[in-house]
């Protein structure tokens, strides 16, 4: 019984494992922020954080079960700046 999690390359660094991708044991109320405080991502980090669990996002409180995938990536939002080349500034 256990959950499988990949950390995305930047993570890996900075993560108490050090490791891509590890399983952990699966246990009855396991959750995505249990897997962030195993691998010590707290305050910002853990905000700049995505989770990914059987190829849908998830949120931190979300309930795990045995044999799930979780992929923990670094959360990128886009966009044009206020006054950026979308709106016809200088570059």
């Amino acid at each position: 019984m256990s959950v499988q999690v990949k950390l995305f390359m930047t993570l890996v660094p900075l993560s108490k494992s050090k490791k891509p991708q590890f399983e952990l044991p699966w246990r009855d109320g396991l959750t995505v922020a249990d897997i962030l405080d195993h691998e010590g991502f707290f305050g910002d980090d853990r905000e700049a954080i995505a989770a990914v669990v059987n190829s849908e996002q998830a949120a931190e409180d979300s309930p795990l079960a045995d044999g799930d995938r979780v992929d923990l990536m670094v959360n990128l939002q886009g966009g044009a700046s206020e006054g950026g080349p979308s709106e016809g500034g200088a570059v």
